[in-house]
């Protein structure tokens, strides 16, 4: 068989690849999506759900959803079971063989191959392979997908759990000397699960230095503090317990400095990524050059023309930053063939500062007209402009309306797009009393080194958590300056060694005699100021006992970043939320990195997230990628029946989306690009005016069976999840567009046609892509027991992730027995 299409190849049919093929279907690309298993998914279609009370934003359920869009899109071919057997340059592109016979002929190729978990068996002292309870953090995920933990912990009621991180990461020995970027986040949210589960479990979490990067890590990580151990240093050995089925694990006593052993019931070992043994394979067939760890996130790698790599094919990362590579490849693959949007989009970036400057001459230099709010030079197609007091933002993605007012007068500008990139506030340090004289750490960078005092401190995470800009820079100030002669100590709670070359850069610090000393608690440390400089007494947190005192020429700080009232603002005008730490944008994982729930309006930059120069580069292209607003609009399955509107304005009040507005006519009107399709309109409507094309309210209620179990599943979640399972035939399961499709309305109307009981099963809090579904669906379930007769047996609200198909199956497989038992 041969395809002969202009087509693209995509290898890996993990996150990325998908996300990449998606793209390019979506601009009638014909895609050949080739996958070595026997599903689609990668890594991620394994993963469990961390939501406890509330999802806990790892992203492993949206790869069930992908899975989903990829197997029905008209323009992606899937090929399972099948990997690359041999590939011919040509003139148009590229003559790919499979090993399943087909021969495809592509203009470009996206390697998204993924990773492949380090082997800790290489590992011996740490037991992996010979004792059973000594298992990896993917077998953690296994059995937690598989609701089996707890069999598999046999009697212990109270369990202790060891996690010990970096195991094949940041070891200079194994030649990788890389942070593999996720580990420390997925063993803080298994922490956090295993307590929701065992809430007797006493967890040990064993860390080098714990990297709380990304959106309201932090928080997790503090709250966690108070529940977990989390111990400095990383154990060299685990042996096993003679005549006990537990391990004891070598560590050393944070009391006396001495070896001793701790007993656990459980080791996870958090084991760092390695290069997919597929993309090894194909690396001499594509002709590509890995870098010598075999990822390509570093300059001495290289690609072919016509061949982009997307992904952990590419370098370690998280599910939300492999999405958003397979989209960034995709996008520039379509720019290679001329795919790309002929009409550039207008767009407004609101924000003033050197990020949102950056982002404006970029999106200016890409062909979009571009305002940007504050100081700059103007170009071709840029305006730099002081908007004086915004009052209010009007319409939907492609027609938006910006009124403000200057001096006095009231003015309007529109826009197609929005980018949300305020500067946060970086406080100085003179508000310390302890910090009056010290420099602050962008100064001490710029300072030129003959001008630096002999001995300077530079003191992390004493104005609060540090971020990964201030680690970075406190890294190169520091090697620089003790290059230079100068002798440089950096006091921390962790060091953040974020990105491809962040462990070189701190082994590289103290290969050259830069001192590093831990502080736990840095706001115990005793600042005083001396004739000569500073004193700073402290207890370093691997000398136990034993307080240091430091004297320095120069203390140095860094003004970390605060949300400030700019946040708060921007966040209210642009009906946006913020996370727990006061930043810009919900940390709900359907919109990050970069998108929200008001289509059309994006985020980027420091004011939403802990980014760097390259994530700030991805953030752009990721936004460029999806600045296409001229397409055909789409249908949202919802419309409102004029004839019956009532124009009580619940409708326009309601939507999270800000997809409906009031016409020239002054009648509400839904707009079908800004529509994300949830219904909650349709449930909410007092006149019934809103009706559905998809979900409408007869056929999903017709006269059930006696004795019908309906279960009205949100399509994004819990129907993704039935979607393995047969269900038994009192089981009547409906697909519905979100949770909150399910009102009051809907569910009477389903127990008066004869449903035995109705179960709304939607997202977890914080998953809804509407943002409101679960909580309007939990609230319609809980007025409606509140009504006489309508007991708990006959209506239930249950949260199932998408990738919970275990936990739907425990929920029908309960609902059948409490039905034989009434």
């Amino acid at each position: 068989m041969t395809h002969t299409s202009d087509s693209v190849l995509v290898l890996g049919g993990g996150v990325a690849g998908m996300a990449a093929a998606r793209k390019l279907g979506d601009q009638n690309i014909q895609v050949h999506l080739v996958e070595a298993a026997d599903r689609l998914g990668g890594h991620a279609a394994s993963w469990a759900c961390m939501a406890t009370d509330e999802c806990r934003h790892c992203g492993a359920c949206l790869a069930d959803d992908m899975i989903h869009h990829t197997d029905h899109h008209a323009n992606i071919s899937v090929h399972l079971n099948t990997t690359l057997d041999s590939l011919e340059k040509t003139d148009d592109g590229f003559a790919a063989r499979l090993t399943s016979g087909d021969t495809v002929h592509a203009a470009r190729i996206i390697l998204a191959t993924g990773f492949t978990p380090f082997d800790p068996s290489i590992l011996s002292s740490l037991q992996f392979g010979q004792h059973d309870k000594v298992i990896t953090t993917a077998r953690l995920n296994q059995m937690l997908k598989e609701e089996t933990l707890t069999d598999f912990l046999g009697k212990a009621t109270q369990p202790k759990i060891a996690f010990i991180q970096c195991v094949g990461s940041r070891n200079r020995k194994l030649d990788r000397d890389f942070c593999s970027q996720v580990c420390c986040k997925i063993s803080l949210r298994h922490s956090d699960k295993l307590l929701y589960l065992l809430p007797d479990a006493a967890i040990t979490l064993f860390h080098m230095d714990l990297q709380t990067i990304g959106k309201e890590t932090r928080c997790l990580a503090a709250d966690l503090s108070t529940r977990v151990t989390l111990a400095q240093g990383v154990p060299a050995e685990i042996l096993p317990e003679p005549d006990t089925d537990r391990l004891r694990v070598i560590v050393e006593d944070p009391d006396s400095g001495s070896r001793i052993a701790k007993s656990f019931d459980l080791a996870v070992l958090s084991v760092g990524m390695s290069p997919s043994s597929k993309s090894t394979q194909m690396a001499t067939q594509l002709a590509v050059h890995p870098n010598r760890w075999g990822f390509f996130n570093t300059p001495d790698a290289s690609l072919p023309d016509g061949i982009h790599v997307a992904g952990c094919a590419a370098g370690p990362k998280d599910i939300l930053r492999s999405r958003q590579d397979g989209r960034i490849a995709a996008a520039a693959v379509l720019k290679e063939l001329g795919h790309d949007a002929s009409a550039r989009a207008d767009v407004l970036v609101w924000g003033d500062g050197l990020q949102a400057k950056t982002m404006a001459e970029t999106l200016a230099r890409n062909g979009h007209t571009t305002v940007c709010f504050g100081q700059g030079t103007a170009m071709d197609g840029l305006t730099f402009m002081d908007p004086g007091r915004i009052m209010g933002v009007d319409g939907t993605a492609g027609r938006f309306t910006v009124r403000y007012e200057q001096e006095g007068d009231r003015k309007t500008m529109t826009c197609s797009a929005i980018i949300a990139a305020p500067e946060p506030e970086y406080p100085t340090v003179a508000g310390h009393d302890a910090l009056a004289d010290a420099m602050d750490l962008t100064t001490f960078s710029r300072t030129p080194t003959a001008q630096l005092p002999q001995h300077s401190v530079i003191l992390l995470d004493y104005t609060g958590p540090e971020h990964k800009k201030e680690a970075r820079l406190a890294l190169n100030a520091a090697l620089t300056a003790q290059k230079a002669g100068r002798q440089i100590t950096v006091i921390m709670t962790h060091m953040l060694v974020h990105g491809p070359t962040g462990q070189q850069l701190y082994d590289q610090a103290r290969k050259a005699g830069v001192r590093f000393l831990r502080c736990t608690m840095p706001k115990e440390i005793q600042i005083k100021k001396t004739g000569a400089g500073f004193s700073l007494t402290l207890d370093e947190t691997t000398l136990p006992g034993i307080s240091v005192t430091l004297q320095c020429d120069q203390l140095v700080v860094p003004a970390g970043p605060v949300p400030g009232i700019e946040m708060e603002t921007t966040a209210r005008l642009l009906t946006q939320y913020r996370d727990k730490e006061g930043f810009l944008q919900s940390p709900n994982v359907r919109h990050r990195l970069t998108q929200s729930h008001r289509q059309g309006i994006y985020f980027a930059g420091a004011g939403h997230d802990d980014v760097d120069d390259a994530d700030l580069t991805a953030e752009l292209n990721s936004i460029m990628a999806d600045l296409n607003f001229s397409g055909p609009a789409r249908n949202p399955g919802v419309e409102i029946n004029q004839k019956k509107c009532a124009q009580c304005l619940t409708c326009l009040r309601i939507c999270p989306h800000q997809a409906i507005v009031l016409n020239e006519k002054e009648r509400p009107e839904i707009v079908p690009d800004a529509c994300f399709g949830c219904h909650l309109c349709v449930a909410n409507c007092p006149a019934l005016a809103i009706e559905s094309t998809v979900c409408p309210p007869d056929p999903v209620a017709e006269p059930a069976e006696n004795g019908e179990v309906v279960v009205l599943a949100c399509q994004r979640s819990a129907a993704l999840a039935a979607g393995p399972l047969t269900l038994p035939d009192p089981i009547r399961l409906i697909s519905v567009p979100c949770a909150s499709r399910a009102g009051v309305n809907l569910i009477l109307k389903l127990l008066i046609n004869g449903a035995a009981k109705v179960i709304v099963a939607g997202c977890h809090e914080g998953n809804c892509r509407s943002m409101n579904g679960t909580a309007s669906a939990q609230k319609e379930v809980a007025h409606l027991l509140d009504l006489p007769g309508i007991t708990p047996d006959k209506v239930a609200w249950h949260s199932v992730a998408a990738n919970e198909t275990q936990q739907f199956a425990r929920i029908i497989s309960d609902t059948r027995i409490s039905s034989k038992d009434t």
